[in-house]
This record gives C-alpha cells, structure tokens and sequence, in this order.
C-alpha cells in the first residue's frame, strides 16, 4: 500500500490561557469569540479577520477606551493629550489567544509561514504559552523541518508534561525520521494521558501497521473510529489493514468514506487506485492516481514505482 509518513495527522489547538477580562475590552474579547465559533464552522476569512480584529482591539489604549468600562477613562485622557499614544502596545493574554486561533485558521488555509508569524507573536508575549509552541511545531512539521518541529513540541511537554498533543505530534516527527520505537513511545504517552484523542490511535496504528503488528493496527483504527466516526483517517488505516487481510471490497469501502469525509486525503485516492488496478479497473484507477498527484505532487516518483510494481505483477500471474 501506498503510504508517506508526513501526511500523519497532527493535533492542534486553542489557547485556552486565562483571559483578563478587566483588561480586554468587551468589544476585543467579542471578536475573539466569534472568530473561534467561524473557525469551527470553517469559515476561515471571516475568522482571520475577527481574530485580527481582537489582536487590535486588545492591544490598543485607544480602543480599549471605547469598551465602556470605567478604568479606561484615565487612559483616555492621556490618549486625548498625547496622539502618539495610540503606537502603544498593551501586553494582553487574549492578545496572545487571539494570534494562536489567527495562526490556526492561516495554517489549515495554507498560509504556514503567517501561521508561523503569528506563533512566534503569541510566543513573544507569552513565552509560557504551551498552545503556542504545539502549534508552531505542526506548522513547522508540515514545512517538513523537523528539527524545529521538535524542539517545539520538546519546549511544550517541558511547560506542561501532562498535557497530551504534543507527545503525539512529537510522535509524529519522531516517526519521520525513522525513530519508530521513540514514536511509539510518546503515542503510548498521549494515550495515557488522553485516552479519547481519535487522531492518536489512528496515529499510532499506522506506526503498528508499519512494524507489521497488524492486529494492534486494528485495534487501534476501530478504537479511533469508536470515539470520532469523522476521522477521515481512521478509515484510511482500516482500509489499507483490509487490503493485507485480503478484503478487497470492504478496503474499497474504507477508502470511500475517508475521501468522503476528506476530500484532500491524497492517500485514500492512492491507494484505492491500488485496489482497482488489481481487480483490472485501469480507467477509474487511473483517475484516482491522477488525483492523488494532483493533491500531492510529491506522491509521484513512490506512486509511479508502485503502479509499475502492480502491473508486473498482473502480467507475472497471467
């Protein structure tokens, strides 16, 4: 079966950091709540703008002045008698929230390298921002450098040793560069501190499937697809351990309904080409072949070595 390594599913999340909400005006602290809520609907403009609203309201004395609250009346003032004060910047957590959901949306709309920008923001206000460095780092891991990668997600387990993504996601890179035994490790760790993350089963079952552990694979992709039935690559995983065992049909199945659920997952287009080159499909194969390169370019050159593997096979057994 077609598979590459980097395509793991990474966690990120939310800064759930204490918000000041004497010190945020209500108007900053309102747009920071919407762009959360359109986030997760997946309108990803209108968040990066609600976001870049609440980083401006919220590091501003003259906008905090127009929150309505009483304790902005002194500075208000100052503002009144001294214009350059509107370059003043307030050091503000929802400020730092704010630039951690920003760089959220930007990552999943493409944009890594503001995503990147807007982390280090976020840092740089709250050098304790444990979100912050996870995030970096899965921002950093899909730019493939995996040394900065780690050094994040080693920085946020060292603020925060209990809290679970960030031993998946160094999981993850762990397992890029070839450290299985390490990878399984912190997988083994995430799920014991948060056994009802589906992305790290899914994860650690490719790394199972990979060592040939093909029951613990198992295992884990329908542990996955118990606790979150939209995990487009639980399914992935199952259908690739269906096509070992074999099971042609139900593998076929699999791959249907990750790539319904997840149009973008290159793998699921790869590897049901696989299964309808085999069962002589070649026109349809080829269109899924097709669409997997045009997802991931870089599938090609393995993709390619795959397909001529296949069809020596087809001839040897005629």
């Amino acid at each position: 079966m077609f598979n590459h390594r980097l395509a793991s599913v990474l966690i990120l999340v939310f800064c759930f950091c204490s918000v000041a909400k004497g010190q945020s005006p209500g108007a900053a602290q309102d747009a920071y709540n919407r762009g959360r809520q359109r986030y997760l609907k997946g309108d990803l403009d209108r968040s990066i703008a609600d976001f870049t609203a609440a980083i401006e309201l919220s590091s501003r004395p003259q906008e905090a002045s127009r929150s309505g609250h009483k304790k902005w009346k002194a500075e208000s003032a100052f503002i009144a008698a001294n214009p350059d004060a509107n370059r003043i910047t307030i050091v503000d957590p929802l400020t730092a929230a704010a630039y951690v959901g920003r760089a959220l949306a930007r990552h999943y709309q493409g944009d890594l390298e503001g995503a990147l920008a807007d982390n280090d923001s976020a840092i740089a206000i709250d050098p304790g921002l444990t979100e912050a460095y996870n995030n970096r780092g899965s921002t950093r891991f899909a730019l493939r450098d995996l040394d900065g990668a780690l050094a994040d997600f080693d920085k946020a387990i060292e603020i925060d040793p209990l809290y679970a993504d960030p031993y998946n996601n160094r999981a993850n890179v762990r397992v890029a560069r070839g450290d299985y035994e390490a990878g399984l490790a912190d997988f083994d760790q995430a799920i014991a501190l948060n056994p009802r993350r589906a992305e790290i089963f899914s994860n650690r079952g490719h790394v199972r499937r990979d060592k040939g552990d093909l029951e613990g694979a198992l295992a884990d992709a329908e542990r996955a697809i118990k606790l979150n039935s939209r995990l487009a690559d639980a399914f992935h995983l199952r259908g690739t351990l269906r096509f070992h065992k074999q099971d042609l049909q139900r593998a076929v199945a699999d791959f249907n309904h990750a790539i319904e659920l997840n149009p973008r997952l290159a793998q699921a287009y790869g590897n049901r080409g696989f299964v309808r080159l085999l069962q002589g499909q070649d026109a349809i194969a080829e269109e899924d072949f097709a669409q997997c390169i045009k997802l991931d370019p870089g599938s090609k050159p393995r993709l390619d070595q795959w397909i001529e593997t296949v069809k020596q096979s087809r001839k040897i057994a005629r």
